[in-house]
């Protein structure tokens, strides 16, 4: 797993998490941000979850008026979650 923090302007900061993991399938990469939704796939009947990790994500970009989105280029692939926030104007 990797973990980047950006600055891209001053107005705003973008976190991207990356890992190597199962990965998501293309048509699937909205859906997960909605609540208890869980990318159905054999190969992750056996990975734990509720389906709320990243649906409480998306709540809180949403909250401080930001945003969020995943890619990834398909199962076994690994998926990059993005996470961009408006700096703080005290900064």
């Amino acid at each position: 797993m990797s973990v980047k923090l950006d600055v891209p302007d001053a107005k705003h900061v973008v976190l991207s998490v990356r890992d190597q993991g199962v990965g998501i399938p293309p048509h699937e990469l909205k859906r997960v941000f909605k609540r208890f939704y869980r990318v159905p796939s054999r190969s992750l009947s056996q990975v734990k979850g509720t389906g709320l990790g990243l649906f409480i994500v998306r709540s809180i970009a949403h909250k401080h008026g930001g945003k969020v989105f995943a890619e990834s280029a398909g199962e076994g692939r690994g998926t990059t979650v993005t996470l961009e926030l408006p700096r703080s104007s005290s900064v």
